[in-house]
């Protein structure tokens, strides 16, 4: 199963639900819905994966960066906090695997998500830059969040780079070159 999310915004904080699996397919929207809650002063955001059955890296780094999240306007509105709920074994150790638990707040007794109108996000990409732009912001926040990742990702960021420069370098001129 390739997997969905669902979310709502309340008064409180932005809740979302990962079913299936949550990867660099739904990080794009999820980043996107996030970040017009972050705009207008939202600053928690709850994940539950409690119908989760996986979590790839650039979902994980996703999460991570909304820690660090700036809607560059010069204005203090402080930290954003990530919360996740119900997480499953497997999703655990995906967490545990790149040091996420160490950093975000990791509820281990069961939750009750609240009662709130949940709409399932798109899923897919726009277009190539933006998918490059994400995947790469995703694992920076990872290496940023625990050191030991800068070995895993550091070969795979770079290539990132290299790869949004040529998207930039595409988009720039004539289709023919």
């Amino acid at each position: 199963m390739a997997g969905y999310l669902e979310a709502a915004r309340t008064k409180e904080a932005v809740y979302v639900r990962a079913v299936g699996l949550g990867n660099f397919n739904n990080a794009g929207p999820l980043r996107e819905y996030c970040e017009k809650a972050f705009d207008e002063g939202l600053r928690n955001v709850i994940v539950d994966l409690a119908e989760c059955t996986g979590l790839d890296s650039t979902f994980m780094g996703t999460l991570m960066g909304f820690m660090a999240y700036d809607a560059g306007k010069g204005e203090t509105l402080g930290p954003v906090a990530v919360t996740v709920v119900n997480a499953t074994p497997p999703t655990m150790r995906a967490m545990s695997s790149l040091g996420l638990p160490k950093i975000l707040h990791v509820k281990e007794e069961p939750i009750s998500f609240p009662t709130c109108k949940l709409e399932r996000l798109r899923e897919g990409w726009q277009d190539k830059r933006r998918r490059t732009l994400l995947i790469r912001d995703a694992h920076v926040a990872l290496m940023k969040a625990d050191k030991d990742n800068e070995a895993r990702f550091a070969p795979f960021v770079e290539a990132l780079v290299k790869e949004a420069r040529e998207v930039l370098e595409c988009d720039d001129g004539p289709a023919d070159k």
